[in-house]
């Protein structure tokens, strides 16, 4: 199953990128603040690339924006706060796949239709998983792993950083098409995750690229593959799950610009074209890239498209999985 096409988004940002002059519709949108949310706390792996993103805009439009933390239930709290406000402008925030694409199949209630309850303005960036094990393992390379789950049923222990993760269903997906019987170990974060795969606890990990990236230059875990089409550009040597016989295995978080459902149509192209010049900035995009992200971009009627066909992808791998949350 296909998950992610990143030729397909990269030409989303090519085709949106400076569909109109974003400095200077941004300047005649608003002299009020505008909070920007971010549905996880502060430090993490959304808040930091938000918070590069809302600087760059702020140094490239003079736009007042401040940057406000609401985190809980798999970002479901901070969604909910941005479809409730009003849809002025002054109050967007940051999706990503587990929030709008993710959580509607694996809650049994959530407080905000996610396709319907927001105006999408952009996409932002993707990034793939790494699957990890400890430097000790009997296990070289993702093939030996799929050996050993299919000889010995269950008894191959993963974590990840949490039930419903988009981690844990891309294992899960890898598990389904593998026909393979995965034992799931979900922690509440990287550090006592990775502490118990360098230890044998587990046998492997899979988290996103930048939150194992530095235990992967540290020599403290081992890469065994990554779940994009492509090898990832700071992990070149690892292959891809595609690459052990899973032909078009793609499987990334993705992050975006949302506001909420009924924005006037100059204030989302304006704060699309903002998004997308900062989009062009090489600095930014060396900060992305950095930790194994890839810019995107686009119109915001392409993600719009887009996120109706994650929603679709994500229950289907949900379903075929039984993946619940603990």
């Amino acid at each position: 199953m296909k998950l992610f096409s990143r030729p397909a988004l990269a030409s989303l940002a090519l085709a949106g990128a400076f569909a109109v002059p974003g400095i200077a519709l941004a300047q005649n949108y608003t002299t009020d603040t505008i909070t920007f949310t971010v549905p996880f706390p502060p430090g993490g792996g959304t808040d930091i690339p938000a918070r590069q993103l809302v600087d760059k805009i702020i140094a490239n439009t003079g736009l007042s924006i401040i940057v406000q933390n609401q985190p809980g239930a798999g970002g479901n709290i901070g969604m909910a706060q941005v479809a409730r406000s009003a849809p002025d402008g002054l109050n967007i925030g940051m999706g990503q796949t587990s929030n709008l694409a993710v959580n509607p199949s694996l809650y049994a209630d959530i407080p905000y239709d996610a396709l319907n309850d927001f105006t999408h303005i952009g996409l932002y960036t993707t990034q793939p998983m790494a699957i990890v094990t400890f430097p000790g393992s009997p296990y070289q390379s993702l093939g030996e792993v799929i050996e050993a789950a299919r000889e010995n049923p269950g008894a191959i222990l993963y974590g990840t950083p949490g039930a419903g993760t988009v981690a844990h269903l891309s294992l899960e997906l890898l598990a389904t098409e593998g026909e393979l019987e995965l034992t799931h170990v979900p922690y509440p974060g990287i550090a006592q995750a990775i502490s118990d795969v360098m230890s044998g606890v587990v046998d492997i990990y899979i988290g996103s690229v930048p939150s194992v990236l530095p235990h992967v230059r540290a020599g403290s875990v081992r890469p065994l593959a990554v779940t994009s089409a492509e090898p990832n550009a700071v992990l070149p040597d690892v292959p891809t799950v595609a690459s052990f016989g899973f032909d078009g295995f793609n499987a990334a978080d993705w992050k975006a610009v949302v506001g909420p459902a009924g924005m006037p149509e100059e204030i989302v192209t304006a704060l699309n074209a903002a998004l997308n010049e900062a989009l062009e900035d090489e600095t930014l995009r060396q900060l992305l890239m950095a930790d194994g992200s890839t810019p995107l971009g686009g119109t915001s009627e392409e993600f719009a498209q887009y996120h109706a066909e994650e929603l679709e992808t994500w229950a289907a791998v949900i379903e075929a999985s039984g993946a619940t949350v603990d």
